[in-house]
């Protein structure tokens, strides 16, 4: 009898991660193909990461033995939106603002993984030049791989809820009714 390995069960966990998450769900339709090994781990692995975000790209860097991810998606950008809508009506300041706060504190507790060799950060004031985004650095010595697309979803998903409670506070998500004059309705005869 063959021994099971970990990148089996691995392989398993991240096919449930895409199953339970529908905007995975709709790239990843069919995993007959995918061998049990490790490097369909990893490459599977990778594919999942790069496809959380709508716009995810990967530099590396030789010089430092470094991979740069650069994550945006256009729920940042609403996010970076209703942030500066709400400094602006609040008369508050970036630093002050609870949202921003929270967002930079959802960030840090994603990305605690059980690696080591990594670094991150995020470009989501109106200050920062370019596109608004997250960056997440791996060196040579990185083996968190596995943990990136569990991390990358609860980021995205964490700033899709600070989404909704910014269009709450800012009333931009109010419930308008079809038919106003209900009481003014006569009925057929």
């Amino acid at each position: 009898m063959d021994e099971l390995n970990s990148y089996f069960f691995n392989l398993l966990y991240l096919a449930k991660m895409v199953h339970d998450h529908p905007r995975l769900k709709k790239s990843w339709q069919n995993f007959d193909s995918l061998p049990l090994d490790e490097d369909a781990f990893y490459e599977f692995s990778v594919e999942l990461a790069t496809s959380v975000f709508q716009d995810t790209s990967v530099h590396y860097n030789e010089e430092r033995g470094m991979e740069t991810w650069v994550l945006s998606d256009p729920i940042i950008d609403r996010f970076c939106e209703l942030c500066v809508r709400l400094e602006t009506e609040k008369e508050l300041a970036e630093e002050i603002n609870p949202y921003r706060r929270n967002a930079e504190q959802m960030i840090r507790e994603n990305f605690l993984l059980d690696s080591y060799s990594y670094d991150y950060g995020w470009r989501l004031s109106s200050s920062d030049r370019g596109r608004r985004c997250i960056l997440f650095f791996s060196y040579d010595d990185f083996y968190g791989l596995s943990e990136l697309p569990k991390a990358f979803l609860e980021i995205l998903d964490g700033f899709q809820e600070l989404n909704r409670q910014l269009e709450t506070e800012l009333g931009l998500n109010k419930i308008v009714p079809i038919y106003p004059f209900m009481n003014e309705w006569k009925e057929a005869a």
